[in-house]
């Protein structure tokens, strides 16, 4: 018998992606424009981008499509928890 336990993750979370190389933010952010994508300028190297998104696990997984799409290496991605208030 199979459990009802409840989905692995949120609905939505946010979700830190380390690419290889530069990214245009604006043109990620226009297939998806319910989402947020910003970039992390503060990033230590210049050959580094770091993508912060907040969205659903099929929104990730369309924007890894995309930065695969670009021919971009993806470097690492985290989903960021946060602290039970």
């Amino acid at each position: 018998m199979m459990s009802h336990a409840g989905p692995i993750f949120d609905p939505t979370a946010e979700y830190r992606i380390e690419v290889r190389g530069g990214i245009d933010v604006d043109w990620l952010q226009s297939f998806d424009s319910s989402t947020a994508i910003l970039k992390d300028d503060m990033s230590a190297s210049k050959d580094v981008t770091i993508i912060h998104a907040h969205m659903d696990q099929s929104g990730v997984v369309g924007l890894i499509r995309r930065i695969h799409g670009l021919g971009l290496t993806i470097l690492k991605m985290e989903l960021i928890t946060r602290k039970e208030e």
